[in-house]
């Protein structure tokens, strides 16, 4: 039975405890430093958190297992997991050699081309998590500056060092809390329109307006969690390829940013609408409740801002923008409502005040 040293987190704090991983006839065992059983996973429950490279860290979680990870930086462990888990072998990316690379993105391109005729909605979420990390990247920051040439024309971006300094801040506390491939990039812009979005691969924008219809910080907090999720879970990056198929994906495996911008006006106009899903809504929400529980913030101020914004919807077209984009349900209230555990604030009441004056041209 092969055994071998990791670290695990239960999903509830974010606290990664050593522990000691088997694998058994059927499952895959987690034990503590004591011997104590931290879970059991099936194998066929089993899914990677992001793609893995030799020499890089296994980062595992269960379909059955809630928000725990589990994370083995011995450099056997894949090999192992491979021969017990059969169906992430084509995940690992073999080893990080060139050829292997070349090949496996050699064998997406023809897939999605094959994708263009069968169907390319099928093929957006395994062709996403095949894409290099350097490409998502340039992928997410042509489509911020296309997007906010349409949402936002005209405005800059709000750069006062309190500010600044306050999201800063907790944009790291949250991002703290578990383990992603990803940088997040928030940026704030200067326009009354409430409204946020996540671009592929952590570039995330909040519009002033959405501040200044916040009561508290607890409300942002919320808002820039659930884009976070969306950024995780790679939604951004699927809906992306499903819309506009080749065009994004060659952009970016030739590094042709100007190739990307070809498509702007399809980009921009596909991100300024664009509306997930209510498997990807919820799925955001379960990640970004996940992460506001381990930074201890109180849950509560995502589902107290989308109440507010349903009930002020006639009086400004720009509530309508966010509502629109992320529609809310009595039923995803209630979700969040019962699964968020945090009780400390997202910031003190002088970061609060310093994000409300984020724009402020004074200075």
């Amino acid at each position: 039975m092969d055994e071998f040293r990791g670290f695990f987190s239960d999903g509830r704090t974010a606290e990664m405890r050593p522990a000691s991983v088997r694998f058994g006839g059927g499952t895959l065992s987690v034990r503590g430093a004591k011997g104590e059983g931290l879970a059991e996973w099936s194998y066929r429950d089993l899914r990677l958190i992001e793609e893995v490279y030799a020499g890089q860290p296994v980062r595992l979680r269960s379909k059955s297992g809630g928000d725990a990870r589990l994370v083995v930086r011995d450099p056997l462990f894949l090999d192992a997991l491979g021969r017990h888990a059969r169906h992430l072998r084509a995940d690992n990316m073999q080893r990080s050699r060139a050829l292997p690379r070349a090949l496996a993105w050699g064998g997406a391109t023809v897939a999605t081309l094959v994708g263009l005729y069968f169907g390319l909605p099928v093929l957006a979420e395994p062709v996403a998590a095949l894409m290099p990390l350097a490409w998502e990247e340039r992928l997410g920051e042509n489509v911020r500056g296309q997007a906010l040439a349409i949402l936002a024309r005209n405005t800059k971006e709000c750069t006062a060092p309190e500010g600044r300094a306050a999201i800063d801040r907790l944009v790291k506390r949250l991002a703290d809390t578990t383990d992603t491939r990803y940088t997040f990039r928030v940026m704030v812009v200067d326009s009354p329109v409430v409204n946020a979005f996540a671009a592929p691969a952590g570039y995330i924008v909040v519009f002033r307006g959405l501040i200044d219809k916040a009561s508290s910080g607890e409300e942002v907090a919320g808002v820039i969690a659930h884009e976070m999720g969306h950024v995780i879970e790679r939604h951004g990056t699927e809906a992306l390829i499903r819309q506009l198929g080749m065009n994004a994906i060659l952009g970016a495996m030739l590094g042709d940013a100007s190739g990307v911008g070809s498509t702007a006006a399809d980009i921009g106009s596909q991100l300024a609408a664009l509306s997930y899903g209510r498997a990807a809504e919820r799925e955001a929400d379960r990640i970004g409740v996940s992460m506001l529980n381990r930074a201890d913030i109180r849950g509560a101020g995502l589902v107290a801002f989308f109440q507010r914004l349903g009930k002020d919807s006639g009086d400004d077209r720009g509530v309508l923008r966010y509502l629109g984009t992320h529609p809310p349900t009595g039923e995803r209230a209630a979700d969040i409502e019962t699964r968020a555990l945090g009780r400390g604030d997202a910031m003190t009441v002088g970061e609060w005040q310093a994000l409300r004056q984020v724009c402020s041209r004074k200075r």
